[in-house]
């Protein structure tokens, strides 16, 4: 078939050669939320790629990418997967940032092609199995390809000494105006380094820093240089709407970064709102109709906003 998506007046199309995509859906149990609410998954299955441009023009409507699909959550009585984004300028660094920062100042991230490495595999493999419940047989190396597209990014964190030893994977989807978050691995004995919360600090400015014309020139970095541009940025806030304009002259177009769905009170995805500035894709009337960009300066703010709202969920 040939998907359009039409939505109050919108149209977007799929490049000429991504004509073929086949629209299912999934229902089930909430898999963030411990009540066991019901829940209903769309899902748009590509023959060959993902179209990026689509998935871009998409991503505010509720859709993410997983191997050759992007899907999005419809559940009953529910809109509480709400998509999140931040850009590195907008992120407070409050004391246990800082700290994360200062912990993995010794770091180098190394840009990789979506390319299957053993190396990373098994980084991730142990992960999983450290995580979340499973079992080996289901973290095959076909299952871990379905983190990339031929357009995706791999991070690599590294030791940056003798060792260079691999302590966590980033796996990001360049957009247009910036980078995607798919996942983020690390190996379980660096647990003490906060590699998540660093990671959201570090792809943030990478999202940043680079520029969509040069996807195929991405360069290493040193976490001192992250950490460099943090403590900048932070003496400039006291300048409010000045930092913006500034921010735009330095580097252009607004950069952001997707960190995914936020979702209030679910363990696993509440986190995300812990990094302030951000904004929700969120409808100001009805939660069913198109949704738009919303800043908030923090979790409380957010969830005072969709209270007062009766969003549905809470």
């Amino acid at each position: 078939m040939f998907y359009n998506h039409k939505e109050k007046g919108r149209r977007y199309t799929m490049s000429q050669d991504q004509r073929t995509v086949h629209h299912c859906q999934a229902r089930g149990t909430c898999p963030y939320l411990m009540d066991h609410r019901a829940s209903v998954t769309d899902y748009l299955i590509f023959k060959q790629e993902v179209d990026p441009s689509l998935y871009g023009a998409l991503i505010k409507d509720g859709w993410r990418r997983y191997g050759k699909s992007i899907y999005r959550m419809l559940c009953p009585h529910c809109r509480l997967c709400i998509p999140l984004r931040t850009q590195a300028f907008s992120i407070h660094l409050i004391g246990s940032l800082r700290k994360i920062l200062s912990l993995n100042r010794d770091l180098l991230i190394i840009p990789k092609p979506p390319a299957f490495a053993n190396e990373h595999w098994l980084l991730w493999q142990k992960y999983s199995l450290w995580k979340h419940p499973g079992t080996l047989d289901e973290l095959d190396e076909a299952s871990y390809c379905q983190l990339f597209e031929p357009w995706s990014l791999i991070f690599e964190y590294r030791e940056d000494n003798k060792s260079k030893k691999l302590v966590a994977l980033g796996h990001v989807d360049p957009l247009a105006d910036g980078f995607s978050s798919v996942y983020f691995s690390f190996a379980p004995e660096a647990k003490a380094r906060s590699l998540g919360f660093f990671s959201m600090l570090a792809e943030a400015y990478l999202a940043l820093s680079t520029k969509p014309d040069t996807s195929t020139q991405y360069r290493s970095i040193s976490a001192k240089e992250i950490i460099s541009f943090y403590k900048n940025e932070n003496l400039l806030k006291p300048m409010g709407p000045k930092v913006d304009g500034y921010i735009e002259e330095l580097y252009g177009s607004p950069r952001y970064y997707y960190l995914g769905f936020w979702i209030p009170g679910a363990p696993k995805m509440d986190y995300k709102a812990r990094i302030g500035t951000f904004e929700l894709a969120i409808s100001d009337n009805n939660p069913s109709t198109a949704r738009t960009w919303k800043r908030f300066a923090s979790r409380d703010e957010a969830m005072a906003y969709l209270q007062a709202k009766d969003w549905p969920g809470i």
